[in-house]
């Protein structure tokens, strides 16, 4: 691709805000848990410690993805920073699974999903550029 300075500027801006707003609603979300009284409805969703066999799972998912990725990092671009926005998804629901119980566990689902979002129109704007720009060269 031409334009690999401005990919990697989008690339690293949308990486950077990904994380940011992760770690931000993570630390806000535990910070409410700890401070709300668990009285009645409100005790539904805690703070607490869980690991079960979805845990294992996506921890599975998580290493399957990142050691290719990481092997492969360089050869993959622009495709590398996509790819590591959905291993954050992943790693976002994981923390939200494993050290939260109830209701808020939904906000690593959802932060998941929204990842995979990202992610996946960044993989397909990329692939269309891609596609575009050979085209134009091969006519």
């Amino acid at each position: 691709m031409k334009n690999t300075t401005n990919l990697k500027t989008i690339n690293r801006s949308i990486f950077i805000l990904v994380v940011l707003t992760a770690v931000i609603t993570a630390i806000l979300t535990l910070y409410d848990l700890y401070n709300t009284p668990a009285f009645g409805e409100a005790a539904q969703s805690r703070a607490e410690f869980r690991w079960g066999a979805l845990q294992i799972i996506i921890l599975i998912v998580i290493f399957v993805i990142s050691v290719p990725l990481a092997i492969s990092w360089k050869h993959l671009f622009p495709f590398n920073i996509p790819i590591a926005i959905i291993l954050i998804g992943f790693c976002y629901e994981l923390f939200f699974l494993t050290f939260t119980t109830g209701w808020v566990g939904f906000q690593g689902t959802f932060g998941f999903l929204i990842a995979f979002l990202i992610g996946m129109i960044l993989i397909i704007s990329y692939l269309i550029s891609f596609l575009i720009q050979r085209f134009r060269t091969t006519n």
